[in-house]
């Protein structure tokens, strides 16, 4: 753990000193949320739980939005607040809110630590966070403890997460219906230690010829390049040809598959036998048949026990992913107005090396980019997917230029969604990182727009007046350009690859120019 994200307040003043006597940094924030996003990216990145800081009442408010998108991105994180100090809570009521219970349906674990037994809770709170599935604890001090020493017990590492007894009965069954399918599909998702398992996961699908599918979020863990990968589905363009299939298949195999991406209905629909490395049921969808453990072991197990017939083409599987590719990309890529966002999202990925990190944030880009951008590995592909928080491109990228310094990192964002995180620019200034943000300029909530357009509504509240973000890069000491062209992006693009500095590129879209999205 070498960062804290946070904004203080003075009731945690002594936790920040605290922190610094023990080697870890307390970063800065512009706002709260933007601490929480960052801990959050840190957690997924290194497997270590992020941690975040605020004050009590309005700061610890203020980490909501980061620690929800935690919880439903599957983030591991620790969440640390001031409250009340107990000598006041039954005296006034100034600032002073329930935030144990605020924070209560949106973590694994709400605890008011009360001074006793804290290397505990802490050791406690670390694991919890770290078992699938991952996700953020939410510790609340009071404001007249923050400063007293409890006893350390910390003295060695922390044991593994728990793995779950593998259960035999439920896996044969799986090698079964699997076995006896004509028409598997494969969906593969974030429900497993990706770095770990993903050549694994890799190696059963091309050993198998099963067709698959990636979520948006699970990018880099499936190969986009397979011979028998379909395409990307959950929050992207064009992914209704591949439903087709989806509802089609006699067997869907979720290898990692968690619903936590999806607002769609075929996994209820559908027959899913999935494997994981938790529980992945919600409510009324409940998988057929579910084994839950280390997904490497597994999917390895799966293929050798494999020796189904399959009775997909591989020529039906290349007219997909053309009718796929035919449905999001406009039969131009560039207007007098600006460029077509298919067009720029292919560009970027041709000019960036493989190593780079591209973080993602909510809007209509975020569907193109979902089913366009292709991540060699895991932790190179960077979006909120679970939550879908507007907000989380800016601040996920500078935490991985802070974890990550030698790779490039590029966020790909909104206008809309840069407004909320623009104060992050004196951010980036002052802790030396340097990413990219190409900023997706249409003066419009452009999938909201099509949603509305969709039901007939003319559009209301979803256009806003032009700004020129190069120049308030530059008010903040922040390289800014603007482009028109492709031409002017790559220019600015390898540009910045060479020097790598911080840099917003401001990009001109036009908006009729994205196809193939469908909002809901």
């Amino acid at each position: 753990m070498r960062y804290v994200f946070g904004q203080p307040g003075g009731e945690v003043v002594d936790l920040i000193q605290a922190l610094h006597a023990h080697g870890i940094e307390f970063i800065l924030t512009g706002h709260e949320s933007t601490a929480a996003f960052m801990a959050g990216t840190t957690g997924r990145l290194t497997g270590v739980p992020g941690v975040c800081l605020a004050t009590l009442g309005p700061g610890a408010c203020n980490l909501v939005l980061g620690v929800a998108s935690a919880f439903l991105d599957r983030d591991p994180l620790l969440a640390f607040s001031a409250r009340t100090a107990t000598s006041r809570i039954r005296i006034s009521n100034k600032q002073n809110i329930p935030l144990n219970d605020v924070f209560t349906p949106i973590c694994k674990w709400s605890v008011a630590m009360d001074g006793a037994a804290s290397s505990q809770i802490i050791r406690d709170a670390l694991e919890i966070a770290c078992t699938p599935p991952r996700g953020p604890v939410y510790l609340s001090v009071p404001s007249d403890l923050a400063g007293v020493h409890d006893e350390p017990d910390l003295s060695g590492p922390l044991p593994p997460p728990p793995q779950p007894q593998l259960n035999e009965e439920s896996f044969n069954a799986i090698v079964t219906t699997l076995n006896a399918a004509r028409k598997p599909l494969g969906v593969i998702g974030i429900a497993m230690n990706a770095s770990r398992d993903y050549m694994a996961v890799r190696r059963f699908f091309e050993a198998t010829a099963i067709p698959y599918v990636i979520t948006s979020q699970a990018k880099g863990i499936g190969d986009s390049n397979g011979k028998y990968f379909l395409g990307n589905v959950l929050s992207t363009a064009g992914e209704f040809p591949i439903t087709r299939w989806l509802q089609e298949s006699d067997c869907i195999l979720g290898v990692g598959f968690d619903p936590v991406e999806s607002s769609r209905a075929w996994h209820f629909e559908a027959p899913v036998c999935s494997i994981a490395d938790g529980p992945t049921g919600f409510d009324q969808y409940q998988p057929q048949l579910e084994c839950i453990g280390n997904v490497g072991v597994l999917v390895d197990r799966l293929r050798e026990t494999y020796c189904g017939s399959i009775d997909w083409k591989d020529a039906a599987i290349a007219d997909l992913r053309r009718e796929v590719d035919d449905s999001i990309r406009p039969d131009v890529s560039c207007t007098e107005i600006g460029v077509s966002p298919y067009h720029l999202i292919v560009q970027l990925r041709s000019l960036l090396p493989e190593n780079a990190i591209v973080t993602g944030d909510v809007g209509a880009h975020k569907f193109v980019l979902g089913q366009k951008w292709t991540a060699p590995r895991p932790g190179t592909f960077l979006i909120s997917n679970g939550l879908s928080s507007m907000g989380y491109g800016p601040a996920s990228a500078i935490a991985a230029a802070m974890i990550c310094p030698d790779q490039p990192v590029v966020c790909i964002t909104g206008d809309g969604a840069f407004a909320m995180m623009v104060q992050e620019l004196e951010t980036v200034r002052r802790i030396g990182a340097a990413p990219l943000f190409v900023v997706l300029c249409d003066k419009s909530l452009s999938i909201i727009k099509q949603a509305q357009l969709a039901k007939r509504l003319p559009p209301r509240g979803v256009d806003f007046l032009p700004v020129d973000w190069a120049r308030v890069a530059e008010g903040f000491g922040v390289r800014g350009e603007s482009a028109g062209t492709l031409d002017e992006v790559q220019i600015y693009v390898e540009s910045w690859l060479r020097q790598r500095e911080p840099m917003v590129l401001a990009v001109a879209l036009d908006e009729t120019l994205y196809k193939g999205l469908r909002y809901g």
